[in-house]
């Protein structure tokens, strides 16, 4: 039995990683998971065992379900050979009024963020497929208390060509509490799609010391996240952090706006929640490097909350849904 997911490319960025974890735990129960796209060309980054096809064979293949996540896909998956035809909603931003063109496809919402906005502004009535995340990869790092020489290392995604991702004001927040004498080192990565990506890596600079993260093995990010001790997401506008829910499934303490996070960032139990302000986020940073107990508790509860949303129990949900 046969799903797929047409996706524009195999890059990390745009909800792509997604389908691929997903894809590897319907084979391990027994399903064939395929992925098109225009090119056909496999991920780098990846070592499974989802197969990649050009878009233009899909019409050779009989499938149970289909899943898109762009709506350039409609037509697609209007004359696919599929029982089920699915539109994944992972960007709340998105415009789905053209979806009244294509009655049989049904969507599914990856966040209660994305859910909400579905319902609200299209009253479309969204399966709720939130996560997720390969919590067997992820291990709990070891909350110890920092020397006084030591820096905290504050983690966010360097995505710096876009601007709702919120990198600039983790680095100014860093900027204000390094100028008020704290000992700090950011820690920023990223995986740039493109040269401007590229180029406004190339040219970032803060008076913070700082290390930038370029291309790091996807298979080793666990190793990344266990350099941090505080790892902050200021997005906007986001479906499922995909950041955020690694570095609590690692054991990291979390600073995050309710952007991508609502499902499992729970104000003063799994993380704090802050508005979309540099001085917020700062505040924030300042009282988790004073207080070791509460770094300690979030990130236990932390790790506990986001094993809810593994990517085995993501699964077992939309099979069920499914039928199956």
């Amino acid at each position: 039995m046969k799903f797929a997911a047409i996706l524009p490319h195999t890059k990390l960025y745009g909800g792509v990683k997604r389908f691929f974890e997903l894809g590897d735990i319907f084979q391990k129960k027994g399903y064939t998971f395929i992925v098109f796209t225009p090119d056909g060309i496999a991920p780098t980054w990846y070592t499974g065992g989802v197969q990649t096809v050009k878009l233009e064979e899909l019409p050779t293949f009989t499938l149970e379900a289909i899943f898109i996540t762009e709506t350039q896909y409609l037509p697609e998956i209007e004359r696919a050979n599929a029982k089920r035809k699915i539109l994944y909603f992972v960007r709340p931003s998105d415009n789905l009024r053209i979806l009244r063109k294509y009655p049989t496809v049904e969507v599914f919402a990856n966040s209660t963020n994305a859910y909400e906005t579905v319902k609200s502004k299209y009253r479309i009535e969204a399966f709720k497929a939130f996560g997720g995340i390969n919590t067997n990869t992820f291990q709990p790092k070891v909350i110890v208390k920092k020397g006084t020489d030591e820096p905290f290392v504050i983690m966010t995604y360097g995505r710096l060509v876009e601007k709702k991702k919120g990198t600039r004001l983790v680095v100014k927040a860093c900027e204000k509490l390094y100028k008020a004498g704290y000992n700090i080192k950011l820690l920023l990565f990223d995986t740039p799609v493109n040269e401007k990506a590229q180029a406004a890596i190339d040219e970032f600079t803060t008076n913070v010391p700082f290390e930038f993260v370029v291309n790091h093995p996807v298979n080793k990010n666990q190793e990344l996240f266990h350099r941090a001790d505080i790892y902050v997401s200021a997005e906007k506008k986001a479906g499922h952090s995909n950041t955020t829910a690694e570095a609590m499934a690692c054991g990291i303490p979390v600073v995050g706006t309710e952007s991508g996070t609502r499902d499992f960032l729970i104000h003063s139990v799994t993380g704090i929640v802050v508005s979309r302000w540099s001085w917020r986020i700062a505040s924030a940073l300042r009282l988790l490097m004073q207080d070791f107990e509460l770094r300690e508790t979030l990130a236990k509860n932390g790790r506990k909350k986001i094993e809810e949303f593994s990517w085995d129990a993501l699964a077992e949900r939309i099979l069920k849904h499914l039928g199956h």
